[in-house]
């Protein structure tokens, strides 16, 4: 018998319906409602498009898997993060840091299912168990799913000497009632738990939630607020800046939710990662611990905060679209220390906090950038306010797309996201069509911002801004056709070679080999239309090259997504 319907599950329904077709409009409604469901399970982590679609495992050989996600110390995993570089020992990082494993399964039905469960209990048996080599699991699951637990699989083992925290968070969604499951359903839920349990050592945290149309729906409409109250003791005011003495404990309230949960989004522009138990870290700690140590704001540069408004009432500001641009290390780590201490006597203590008000895109990065020289900062942090950036932002904008330069800010204003492009993906989507290396930007999401040469050689001042557009713009349209059922594409081909298909596209428009991403001038002043069938013939090539390529059977279709040989073979092969 059907589930009956209700008011939630209408809302939700209809809200999905309008996001499949403003956000993935070619996908089918089951693959779109497990891109949607996992950006509901993930939201406070504030993740991109991309970064949802990346994590998608969800085709033939899953294991009742849609998705998976590893952050490690509120950080995003991938293939190119700093940590799996041979060249980082697990000294190099911090001991006792979080290190969470998201899985979530989405179905449409309105529904939970205990067979949903049995699957997803068996699949985890099997591939978090490190005795069992991912390899000989290769024909019982796909490709795509194998890779993003090895991701998981391979931060715990670098990471076992650092004692890590392990957090395994299980997510079913659907859009039925959550009040009314079965109780053999929830006897399997508890049975997950515990089988989950048993693969982790002690003190780990395993969480295993139903998401239900309520649920869904709650998280749906949670929307972080930038316009928050700060208590001060005293204050100093000239023009729109200011200059404030703020007890911790106030300011422990202004940077935790009503949960106590650090609301990581007021950091969004900081051009640092917390570095976690690093020298300076351990400093301010001692000073903030040790009731002998003189005021802390005498011993501490203090934390700037850039807001569209700042206004006071009594002993308040009010402070609207708030960013903590420069901080971090003291933000984190007075929320370290107050959340385990509680707030007295160390919360009575003093903190310096500067606040500019300005919605001027030039001032604010000139401020982010004065205030991250007063410690050494790798250039490639500060990539945001480099004026090549500003310019592509200006640029986007005027031909009605958004380039978010600074994380969320196009997001949070409820600007299409289906035209909304990060730095990191336009570099990818640059490199591939711009420089014919779509391996590259496969297998190094990362590096692009790290690497002076490389950063360059893509955000070169001299290529006509036209050009970053057009790689931005064919780059979506390819990701939104290989998701369609024209395409009939596997995940393993959607996440492995959609920088590839952008490739074959320039180089046919193109008429040759690309070296220099100003060579795209020319095709951007073509302006030919990228319909489906002319997609369609450009990946029925790629499919062919990529079968031949394998036959050799001496490698897989990821490994070779990330190979230059690969590459020049399809090139090769195209006498290109």
């Amino acid at each position: 018998m059907p589930a009956p319907q209700t008011n939630a599950r209408t809302l939700l329904m209809r809200i999905f319906e309008s996001w499949h077709q403003e956000n993935v409009p070619r996908s089918s409604g089951d693959t779109a409602f497990e891109i949607f469901a996992s950006e509901l399970s993930l939201r406070p982590y504030g993740l991109g498009l991309e970064n949802i679609q990346d994590g998608i495992v969800g085709s033939g050989q899953d294991g009742g898997i849609d998705s998976i996600f590893t952050f490690w110390d509120d950080n995003l995993l991938d293939e190119d993060s700093d940590l799996f570089s041979e060249h980082r020992r697990p000294s190099d990082f911090s001991q006792e840091r979080l290190l969470e494993l998201w899985v979530i399964q989405a179905k449409r039905s309105a529904s939970f299912e205990e067979a949903a469960l049995d699957k997803l209990e068996n699949t985890l048996r099997r591939i978090l168990d490190l005795n069992q080599d991912l390899e000989e699991l290769q024909g019982l699951y796909n490709e795509s799913l194998l890779s993003r637990v090895d991701l998981f699989r391979r931060a715990w083992e670098k990471l076992l000497v650092r004692r890590p925290k392990i957090s395994v968070n299980v997510v079913y969604a659907t859009p039925g009632d959550v009040q009314g499951v079965a109780p053999q359903v929830l006897v399997k839920q508890g049975m997950l738990r515990q089988a989950l349990l048993d693969l982790f050592p002690p003190g780990a945290a395993v969480q295993c939630d139903l998401l239900g149309d309520r649920e869904l729906l709650a998280r749906y409409n949670e929307k972080p607020s930038y316009a928050l109250p700060m208590k001060f003791q005293e204050n100093a005011t000239s023009g729109n800046s200011h200059v404030a003495l703020v007890r911790l404990a106030d300011y422990f309230d202004l940077i935790t939710d009503e949960h106590g949960k650090l609301r990581r989004y007021l950091f969004d522009w900081n051009v640092r990662d917390y570095q976690g138990p690093v020298t300076v870290n351990q400093e301010i700690r001692r000073t903030l611990e040790n009731p002998d140590s003189p005021e802390f704001w005498w011993l501490n540069n203090g934390v700037t905060i850039i807001c569209s408004d700042a206004t006071t009432g009594g002993k308040t500001y009010t402070l609207t679209d708030i960013q903590i641009v420069n901080g971090l290390q003291t933000s984190h780590t007075i929320y370290e220390v107050l959340r385990g201490n509680g707030k007295a006597p160390i919360g009575d203590r003093m903190l310096l906090v500067r606040i500019i008000s300005t919605i001027d895109r030039k001032t604010r990065d000139q401020v982010i950038r004065a205030t991250n020289r007063q410690t050494p900062v790798n250039d490639a942090s500060l990539r945001a306010t480099d004026e090549i950036q500003r310019n592509i932002e200006d640029y986007f904008l005027v031909n009605g797309w958004y380039y978010d330069r600074r994380k969320n800010f196009y997001k949070n204003e409820g600007k299409d996201p289906a035209k909304i492009i990060g730095i990191p993906l336009l570099g990818q989507a640059l490199t591939a069509v711009g420089l014919c290396r779509p391996d590259k930007a496969r297998g190094k999401p990362s590096s692009l911002l790290k690497n002076d040469d490389d950063y360059l050689q893509v955000f070169n001042p001299k290529v006509d801004l036209s050009v970053f557009l057009w790689a931005a713009q064919t780059q979506r349209k390819v990701d939104v056709f290989l998701h369609s059922e024209l395409a009939n594409a596997t995940q393993g081909e959607r996440n492995n070679l959609k920088f590839h298909l952008s490739m074959l596209v320039a180089v046919e428009l193109a008429g040759g080999r690309i070296h220099d991403p100003q060579q795209l001038k020319r095709v951007v002043g073509a302006d030919v239309e990228l319909d489906p069938a002319f997609l369609e013939s450009r990946l029925d090539v790629l499919k062919g090259l990529t079968a031949s390529y394998l036959q050799s059977g001496n490698t897989t279709l990821e490994k070779a997504a990330k190979s230059q040989q690969f590459t020049n073979f399809i090139l090769g092969r195209l006498g290109i």
